[in-house]
């Protein structure tokens, strides 16, 4: 028993060494029995770089990499906007303009003007053509021109009569001012030398795109003439339609002569194969010219052979002059396909009642009874502006020309067709202006309009664009000349 309180003080000894070792000093018995909540509370010190305590920014982070995550379907969302895919064009591509052909710049297209002087005829004064094609090239030149190019007008007048003449114009255009394209055209064999022999583009009124000019050309062609043999098969059908073959004894056809037979007899004897009625009598006045031996006129032998044949109907097909001075004093229905030679036939001492009731065409809508089309009013518009002195009078009855005192309504209405033609198919052909990019752009051009021809269009092989045809009827008692009335609406023959 007496190494017990030996024993004890060496257990107590033993015990302090402990805890002092074990809590790094204190020297307390309470803190040695919680050494665990000490270690533990140790671990929170390293809190800060814990993951413990990192572990609820990192499932935020890791929330956040789903967003990118999320964004991935995203991505194929904006592969599937193609509306932002048009946003390139903030940047059109320039235009860069050469002096692509002859008579073309950068900055300028040269352009010609054939001006036929029909003062020369009676027929009264046009004016001058240099102010009216000013302003009218003025006004396209102030709208930006063609795709910025400017119009250079150059004007060569000519005796429609003097083939000399016509040939001098055209040597005028094409080598002196080297133009790219001739409007308004020329007349006869001096539209050969402007379209074949010196390539060069003619477009407008003196133009009739088909047979050898057309075969011949080495330029394109383009009119506003009406294409094709249409317009006699409707003319015939219509003629038909309105009764004008009811009780007739005997019909009659007239042609002008050879080309226009050779050109347009079959459908004129199909056309009237269709509507049952029978040709009793072929006039061409070519085999009548060849008639040497005859000793009375000409005039008279054609009417003695439409008298021998019993006729009461005679259809004229071509210019209808030759038709109208023919047969006027026979007293029989005439009906002549074309209407512009009505004035020819009363100025050779028809009298206008004797043509009183016939039906005949007009390709365009300019009767006095007609209502001004906007195009042709604003063209108009535009060369009243500058020539504010000169007489602009819509001709009609009563209404007279002269030199002393031109009335420029027809020039202005004429030209406004020439250079409107000229610039929707130079437009459609591009700023690269070339005879094959015109061409091009002349064979595009389907569906269009001009001042009073409500009805135009072009294509491959359809180069006399005007498809309008207007149904018109002679009123001999209307004035003291006569004149031409509307019969309804215009047919429209695009193909």
């Amino acid at each position: 028993m007496r190494y017990r309180p030996t024993l004890m003080a060496l257990l107590l000894a033993l015990a302090v060494f402990a805890t002092a070792c074990t809590t790094g000093g204190g020297g307390e018995d309470e803190p040695a029995a919680e050494e665990a909540p000490t270690a533990a509370a140790e671990e929170p010190a390293a809190e800060p770089a814990a993951p413990a305590e990192e572990a609820p920014s990192e499932p935020a982070a890791e929330d956040d990499e789903p967003e990118p995550a999320a964004e991935a379907p995203e991505e194929p969302a904006t592969d599937d906007e193609p509306e932002p895919a048009p946003e390139p064009t903030p940047e059109p591509t320039p235009i860069v303009l050469t002096a692509s052909f002859r008579g073309v710049t950068e900055d300028t297209i040269r352009i010609g003007v054939g001006f036929w002087d029909v003062s020369l005829f009676g027929f009264g004064f046009f004016g001058d053509p240099e102010p009216v094609w000013d302003a009218l090239t003025g006004a396209v030149n102030a709208e930006g021109g063609i795709y910025g190019r400017s119009l250079e007008p150059y004007i060569a007048g000519f005796n429609p009569a003097l083939p000399n003449e016509m040939l001098a114009a055209c040597i005028t255009l094409t080598e002196d001012h080297e133009v790219f394209a001739v409007l308004g055209g020329l007349r006869g064999d001096a539209n050969y030398c402007v379209s074949e022999q010196h390539e060069t583009i003619n477009v407008g009124s003196q133009v009739n795109a088909r047979g050898e000019l057309l075969e011949r050309a080495r330029a394109p062609l383009a009119s506003f003439r009406l294409s094709g043999t249409a317009g006699e098969e409707v003319f015939i059908t219509e003629l038909a339609r309105r009764g004008w073959f009811d009780g007739a004894n005997a019909v009659g056809v007239h042609y002008d002569g050879s080309e226009t037979q050779d050109r347009v007899e079959d459908v004129v004897k199909a056309a009237f194969a269709d509507i049952g009625v029978e040709i009793a009598i072929t006039m061409n006045i070519d085999d009548l010219v060849l008639d040497e031996d005859a000793i009375e006129s000409q005039t008279e032998i054609m009417q003695q052979q439409v008298a021998d044949a019993g006729i009461d109907r005679m259809v004229i097909f071509g210019a209808a002059a030759t038709g109208l001075v023919t047969y006027g004093d026979l007293g029989i229905q005439m009906a002549a396909v074309d209407s512009t030679n009505f004035n020819t036939a009363i100025s050779s001492g028809i009298d206008p009642m004797a043509l009183d009731g016939t039906i005949a065409t007009a390709d365009r809508l300019n009767l006095p009874s007609d209502s001004v089309d906007a195009e042709t009013q604003k063209c108009l518009d535009v060369v009243m502006a500058a020539l504010p002195d000169e007489r602009f009078e819509r001709p009609g009855p009563g209404v007279e020309n002269s030199e002393e005192d031109p009335n420029y309504w027809n020039y202005t209405v004429l030209a406004c067709r020439d250079l409107s033609l000229f610039v929707q198919i130079a437009t459609a052909a591009g700023p690269e202006l070339t005879n094959d990019s015109f061409q091009a752009g002349l064979d595009s051009l389907s569906q269009s309009s001009l001042p009073e021809i409500p009805f135009l269009s072009f294509g491959p092989g359809k180069y006399n664009g005007n498809d309008t045809m207007r149904f018109v009827q002679f009123d001999g008692d209307a004035d003291e000349d006569g004149e031409l009335v509307g019969l309804g609406d215009p047919v429209d023959l695009t193909p």
